[in-house]
């Protein structure tokens, strides 16, 4: 029997290197045949099958390692194998030398990949163990390299053991690769000359030689790179043999090797930034980061240095984080690979200490806007707007949830739309990681009411003293009522004998003698206005007023000779507005008269008695007219 025993590796496998200890060479069956066939060559053939016929019928191979009393190395062990079924014997006791009965391991490496790793096998041998250090295992061995070692503290034993595919069993031509290394310009060509590397492998008898053609030459053995300096397109071809007789397919690798360019005399081009956090002065928070860069458009960029504060240059393979309080300057310059060094530029700033860290949550707030009902509901949606502000770090960021949903990170205001009560709740983060107590807003989303498209119901009556004609006496006073039983009633408007629509806010009174026509209409809230309603009536007074300059009742505003069409209206003091112009009496001059008009009609624009557009026709009759100009001869209308 034998002992398998896992344990941790104390010693790392050594790298693969040549077997160490003393190794004696097992006996080789195919060696004596190749004796026999060497002696009679003419029966070779036969002689070889029938050979290797027994080769496959006899037992797996044995492969014996002893050890002694040495920790250096084991004292015998096979350097090679055949591939297929093998007994693996180490022995371990005074019979093989050890005299101290010192323990010992045979273990197969199955960590490392540069060599086989389908045999997992750690023996632990000593002179007095149940087996009297002798132990055995089968295994089955495949063609390639496998590496052993003794797994035990302050051993230095280790070797290699060679397999080979069984004879006349290898039919497969051996793997190729190859790669061009060298210096390549913009376009992919390299620069001077290309380096050809060929590599291949045959897992079963082994490589036997490999070849390579340049530019379809002849074929060449393969020992070392092919360094190719011609200028112009080449192509590189190769195969392997291996030990077997097979031979890889062709393959090759093609490229194009380009003249150097002029020398170069330029150096590199420089330039650094600075960044970090900065306060409100510009001073960089803690600590500054500087990054250099350089660019070389000929030769290339070899290395970047640096100086902090007019130190020793330093190598610069990273940005240089700078966090010393205080002013500081960062020198740099860089080396292209023709030797050519920039001129030394410099960025300056100052490092200051960091605030006092921030404990203090930021402030939150929220309001809902929206079109509301009667009942303060929102029609339709409504909209939550969330504000946060942090004295000390700043706001880092704002998150809401809905209707205790999960929480989202707020960058808009939110617009809630679904009918029914809902509740935002809202929290926010400063950059110093404090997060604010949760708060919310709660409020109600209701259907919007069907589209008004009917304008407001309105009309008007009117009271005052009559005669027996029906006739107001002195003065009559008009009231006006809307309704609206959609959208509501926005605004109520009337015109008093053809004048502009004035706003309706309380009844109208008229007391100027006369007939008069009064229309009034509404708009209600969804912009639906009424068709124009109308009255008329008429004022009479025994009495009429004498507190008018002059009496005149013409249907149209005249400025002297001067027409303007725009009805002669009775303005708030009773008076029309051809007996407020007072074209009749004598003026200084024609401005004088001009400046009066012109703030008459300011008064009446103010009062409503006329609009924007009737105004400016008044001021310019005046201007046309001759009223207070000199030697004029006027006829009366």
């Amino acid at each position: 029997m034998f002992r398998r025993l896992l344990h941790a590796q104390t010693d790392p496998p050594p790298a693969r290197s040549a077997p160490r200890g003393r190794f004696s060479p097992h006996p080789a069956l195919v060696a004596l045949v190749a004796l026999v066939l060497t002696a009679f060559s003419l029966a070779a053939p036969a002689a070889y099958a029938a050979m290797s016929r027994d080769a496959a019928a006899a037992p797996a191979q044995v492969l014996t390692w002893t050890a002694g009393d040495g920790y250096m190395g084991y004292t015998s062990a096979p350097t090679t194998a055949v591939a297929g079924p093998a007994t693996i014997v180490f022995e371990n006791s005074a019979a093989t030398g050890n005299t101290t009965g010192m323990p010992h391991t045979l273990t197969f490496d199955t960590s490392n990949p540069d060599y086989n790793t389908d045999v997992s096998l750690n023996i632990q041998a000593s002179p007095s163990d149940s087996g009297g250090g002798r132990h055995t295992a089968e295994v089955t061995l495949t063609p390639g390299v496998y590496h052993y070692y003794c797994a035990m503290p302050g051993h230095m034993m280790s070797g290699e053991l060679t397999v080979t595919a069984a004879p006349g069993n290898d039919t497969t031509a051996p793997d190729t690769s190859a790669s061009v290394s060298g210096t390549k310009d913009a376009s992919g060509n390299y620069v001077g000359s290309a380096t050809v590397t060929v590599s291949a492998s045959d897992a079963e008898s082994g490589v036997s030689k490999v070849e390579y053609s340049l530019d379809s030459g002849a074929y060449a053995d393969y020992g070392a790179p092919v360094q190719v300096s011609g200028v112009g397109q080449h192509t590189v071809a190769f195969r392997a043999t291996d030990k077997a007789g097979n031979t890889s397919a062709v393959k090759s690798v093609s490229f194009t090797v380009v003249a150097a360019p002029p020398e170069d005399t330029t150096a590199p081009e420089t330039s650094a930034t600075v960044s970090g956090t900065k306060d409100a002065s510009g001073n960089y928070v803690s600590s500054a980061t500087v990054t250099v860069t350089a660019s070389d458009a000929e030769s290339g960029v070899a290395k970047i240095e640096y100086s902090l504060d007019s130190g020793a240059y330093k190598d610069y393979s990273a940005p240089v984080q700078v966090s010393g309080v205080g002013q500081h300057t960062v020198a740099f310059r860089a080396t292209d690979k023709a030797g050519n060094t920039s001129a030394v530029k410099s960025v300056s700033f100052t490092v200051v200490a960091a605030p006092p860290e921030d404990t203090t949550a930021p402030e939150t707030s929220a309001t809902v806007s929206g079109t509301k009902d009667a009942s303060g509901n929102y029609v339709s949606s409504a909209t939550v707007t969330v504000t946060a502000s942090d004295a000390e770090s700043g706001v880092a960021k704002i998150e809401y949830s809905l209707d205790s949903g999960a929480y989202k990170d707020y960058s808009a205001p939110v617009q809630v739309s679904g009918v029914g009560q809902h509740t935002v709740a809202f929290r926010a983060t400063d950059k110093a990681g404090n997060t604010s107590a949760e708060q919310s807003v709660s409020f109600t989303v209701v259907t919007a009411p069907p589209q008004d498209t009917t304008p407001p119901d309105v009309s008007a009556s009117v009271s005052g003293t009559k005669d027996a004609s029906g006739n107001y006496v002195g003065s009559a006073t008009i009231t006006v009522t809307a309704s609206d039983s959609g959208s509501g009633v926005a605004a109520t408007e009337y015109s008093l004998d053809g004048g502009p629509y004035l706003p309706y806010s309380a009844p109208v009174a008229v007391n100027r003698a006369g007939s008069h026509t009064f229309l009034y209409r509404a708009t209600d809230k969804a912009g639906n206005t009424s068709t124009a309603k109308s009255l008329t009536l008429t004022v009479v007074d025994s009495k009429p007023p004498t507190d008018c300059p002059e009496t005149d009742d013409r249907s149209t505003v005249f400025v002297g000779t001067v027409n303007t069409g725009i009805p002669n209206r009775v303005t708030t003091n009773g008076c029309t507005i051809n007996e407020l112009i007072e074209d009749h009496q004598a003026w200084a001059s024609h401005g004088v008269f001009v400046s009066y008009v012109e703030k008459l009609v300011a008064d009446l624009r103010h009062e409503g008695v006329v609009d924007q557009r009737e105004a400016g026709d008044i001021k310019k009759a005046a201007g046309r007219s001759d009223v207070g100009k000199p030697h004029t001869a006027r006829t009366e209308p």
